[in-house]
């Protein structure tokens, strides 16, 4: 049977009763190896000649030390890795500055004499698009139309309104619905309207950074559908 004479000198405070208080840093990977070390050596001395210490019992308690300074090396490691990555989200959201940006939206935003841009993201490949362009008051001020002898396919398309309504006249500044309707021969096919804004600001302050494109709104990183030179 192993003892332990607890009147030999140990500098471990871990049977320290005078130092209570610190139980909190018994814990710490390299504290824990140093204690582990007094008390393997403190059983070693003291054990009973009759029934030493068998060799399995050693690497048990080696691999249990090992095991908990290695699980703490690791998270250290991991903890690294997640920071540089989060310095790097960061480097390249601020590289988004200024930049025009494509992201989800039936509306688009008009300054009277300038050209709009916007886009519409098919699902699949049509054979015509029909884009109405209202007011607030839900009357169609512009029509534009592609047929199957243009590129339609999935994906994202480029569209520019001249800011002009059905009588060649420029219309007021101010946001108006986009309206599409999307076909493949009768079937219809699912398009999502887009707007282009500009990113006024980045708040990375949360796990998902939020991007301000001004009047437009706040979005998130991952509706931007297209980033514009």
């Amino acid at each position: 049977m192993t003892t332990i004479n607890v009147n030999s000198s140990l500098e471990n405070h871990l049977i320290d009763t005078n130092n209570n208080n610190d139980a909190q840093n018994v814990f710490n990977p390299l504290d824990l190896q140093k204690n582990f070390l007094t008390l393997l050596m403190a059983q070693i001395k003291n054990q009973d000649p009759t029934d030493p210490i068998k060799n399995t019992e050693l690497t048990s308690q080696l691999a249990q030390i090992n095991t908990a300074s290695g699980i703490e090396r690791l998270n250290n490691a991991v903890g690294q890795v997640s920071n540089q990555i989060n310095q790097q989200k960061n480097i390249e959201l601020s590289s988004l500055l200024g930049h025009h940006v494509m992201v989800p939206s039936n509306q688009i935003m008009h300054t009277e004499n300038v050209k709009t841009n916007f886009g519409v993201e098919l699902i699949g490949k049509a054979t015509s698009i029909k884009i109405e362009i209202k007011d607030h008051k839900g009357k169609t001020v512009y029509v534009i139309n592609k047929t199957h002898e243009d590129d339609i396919s999935s994906g994202i398309h480029h569209f520019t309104w001249n800011g002009k309504d059905l009588n060649n006249q420029n219309v007021k500044t101010g946001k108006y619905d986009i309206v599409i309707t999307a076909k493949n021969n009768e079937k219809n096919i699912p398009a999502l309207g887009l707007s282009e804004a500009v990113v006024q600001s980045i708040i990375t302050s949360s796990d998902n950074p939020i991007l301000d494109l001004g009047a437009s709104r706040n979005i998130t990183l991952s509706q931007i559908r297209e980033v514009l030179q």
